[in-house]
């Protein structure tokens, strides 16, 4: 599963003042601002995709009487053909066995999911991991992601009050009564 949730707060179009700082010499990433934008609107319609898929495979185990820790054993003892070996009850068995094909129906059902929003965001599932990647492990490109973020609030406050003064504009004047 992916999981990744980056706090909206920076997208509340708020400009604090910050000192001028020295120039810096620009970083290169290998992902371009258009990719780590649709990366970052993806992902904040993922992760909760992710919350939900989570608790719906943790109630499909449960309904089951099995923990999520003993369907996983069980599950890699299938994996590896060491069901018979006498560590887990037939009963367990069984709930594993009517269980798992309803997890895997779940997990597919949110690829397809994940996919579709992927491609409304113009990336692909390689993209996504390789940017998911590459941003849970580089601080400078968390950061790079924030001021982008912060650079398209900014732009989306200054569309809205050009909107604004234009609708201001095409008003005609109240006469006084």
């Amino acid at each position: 599963m992916v999981s990744l949730v980056i706090s909206p707060k920076i997208m509340q179009g708020q400009e604090p003042a910050q000192p001028a700082e020295p120039a810096q010499p620009v970083q290169e990433f290998p992902f371009s601002p258009e990719h780590l934008l649709n990366f970052f609107d993806a992902n904040q319609r993922i992760s909760p995709l992710n919350r939900t898929t989570q608790e719906r495979i943790n109630q499909t185990v449960a309904e089951r009487n099995l923990t999520m820790e003993r369907f996983n054993q069980i599950a890699r003892a299938s994996q590896i053909g060491e069901l018979a070996n006498g560590i887990f009850t037939e009963a367990e068995i069984a709930a594993f066995n009517e269980a798992a094909p309803l997890v895997t129906a779940i997990q597919r059902e949110m690829q397809d999911t994940m996919r579709t929003l992927l491609d409304a965001e113009n990336l692909t599932m390689e993209k996504y991991q390789q940017i998911l990647g590459e941003f849970r492990a580089n601080q400078a490109l968390q950061e790079h992601v924030r001021n982008l973020l912060r650079e398209r609030a900014r732009q989306a406050a200054r569309e809205a009050r050009e909107r604004e003064q234009q609708l201001q504009q095409q008003q005609p004047p109240q006469s006084p009564q």
